[in-house]
């Protein structure tokens, strides 16, 4: 790490004499005002600060200064020269997600020292470097999170401002905080946090989180790593994404959920196929949102698939079309694959293997529509996902609603997968819309050429 120029360049920016000093004075005299002035000793209280200063410096200071590592080089003008440099991507990577945030790391591994002297009385020596893990991976996660997202960003040209920054910041936190939450608890092994099940076999919830936290780490810096790549100007595939998206799916795929109050009919999809299809599905509408759709991007891939050039069509093909292909691989698998003792005959098992194509057909209609909301005009692609993302809400909420209201009920087959109803009403709707969607999408690429 400290062969990275950009790290070194980060370090000499952060740690100044005074702020070398500054932070563990700060640190130090919080804690001696919380123990000695309460009159108390290191304690679980004690640990509690300590835990919530972590917090405030990792997760809400540190995700700002992850966002803000690229973003403040374009708003300087100063990202251009720096991806044109000779620094690596790895290096660059490197230096940019531990260089950027190395200061508030600085208080808060104080902080996390503190922690396990306060909570070493009440717990285990391994539960506390199990608790200590937890942070330190939740903060790296939600760092390289962070990052990724601002990157994705500046990938598709979009305009920076606080509220996008407290979007990228407040996604990371979300997504880390929820396992490091379930991790800490599971320490306590109390009820039903102290375990988790994940294909069938029971694992320690602390355990369990701190291994995920890790993984989805390591998944995070590997995104940082290819969005720098992509501004280096570097060709880089598929395969990174789409290996996340089908490891996702194998984790969220393993893991036991509660039962939910859903129809009965809904009960005889295998649990595990049906959560990796709407894992992949969420990652389909996220990237088909997230990526540019440069017009020039699709007359470079007509015309390598006109030449049969299949590596660089791969490349350039939009990473939400081959994620989509994962979510209907997995829906038609679970389709396939459905409980057919919950039905009395045949008919019933091909209702919901209609409905599963009804939702399959869905999802491919909404992201042809964000394709062909962007396509239209050649720039403001940002303002363009922005309506097709209003239009797509309208027409899964506003207007099935209004269907209801005006007594319209068969009018809901084009706003919502239909579930248990007639063959025709289930799957002629959808797909009449694919077809709509498709025909005007061909015509979008087509003005291309």
């Amino acid at each position: 790490m400290m062969g990275s120029p950009e790290f070194r360049r980060n370090l000499w920016l952060e740690f100044s004499p005074h702020r070398l000093i500054a932070m563990p004075v700060i640190l130090i005299a919080l804690f001696l005002l919380t123990t000695l002035g309460g009159h108390r000793g290191l304690n679980e209280s004690s640990g509690s600060i300590a835990a919530f200063a972590f917090i405030v410096l990792i997760f809400v200071w540190g995700t700002r200064l992850a966002a803000e590592a690229v973003i403040g080089e374009v708003q300087d003008r100063t990202w251009d020269q720096q991806r044109l440099s000779a620094t690596g991507a790895w290096q660059m990577a490197w230096g940019k997600l531990f260089g950027a945030t190395a200061y508030a790391w600085y208080g808060g591994l104080i902080c996390l020292g503190f922690y396990a002297v306060s909570r070493a009385a009440h717990l285990t020596p391994g539960a506390v470097l199990t608790a200590v893990g937890l942070y330190i991976a939740a903060g790296v996660f939600a760092h390289a999170l962070s990052l990724g997202l601002s990157l994705q960003a500046v990938q598709r040209r979009r305009a920076f401002g606080r509220v996008q920054v407290l979007w990228y910041q407040v996604v990371a936190v979300v997504a880390a905080g929820i396992p490091l939450y379930a991790g800490l608890k599971g320490l306590g092994g109390n009820g039903a946090y102290a375990m988790t099940h994940w294909f069938g076999h029971s694992i320690s919830m602390a355990h369990f989180m701190l291994a995920a936290l890790a993984v989805f780490a390591a998944w995070s810096v590997a995104g940082v790593y290819a969005l720098i790549r992509l501004e280096m100007m570097h060709r880089h595939g598929p395969w990174a994404w789409l290996g996340f998206v089908v490891f996702a799916m194998i984790f969220f795929g393993g893991l036991d959920y509660l039962p939910w109050n859903i129809p009965v009919i809904l009960t005889a999809l295998p649990g595990g196929l049906s959560a990796a299809f709407i894992v992949a599905a969420i990652a389909t509408y996220a990237i088909a949102f997230g990526e540019p759709k440069q017009r020039v991007r699709f007359r470079r891939l007509a015309h390598e698939w006109q030449g049969g050039q299949w590596e660089r069509v791969l490349e350039l093909m939009p990473r939400s079309v081959l994620t989509l292909g994962l979510a209907a691989g997995a829906a038609m698998a679970a389709g396939v694959m459905a409980d057919t003792t919950h039905f009395s005959n045949m008919a019933g098992v091909a209702e919901i293997r209609l409905a599963v194509l009804a939702t399959v057909l869905f999802v491919i209609r909404d992201i042809g529509f964000v394709y062909a909301i962007s396509l239209k005009h050649e720039t403001g692609t940002g303002n363009a996902d922005a309506r097709a993302f209003l239009y797509l809400v309208v027409a899964y909420t506003l207007l099935p609603a209004l269907a209801q209201t005006l007594d319209l009920t068969p009018l809901l087959a084009f706003f919502w997968p239909q579930w248990g109803e007639a063959a025709l009403l289930t799957i002629v709707p959808p797909l009449m819309e694919v077809a709509v969607i498709g025909f005007l999408l061909r015509r979008r690429l087509a003005s291309l050429a």
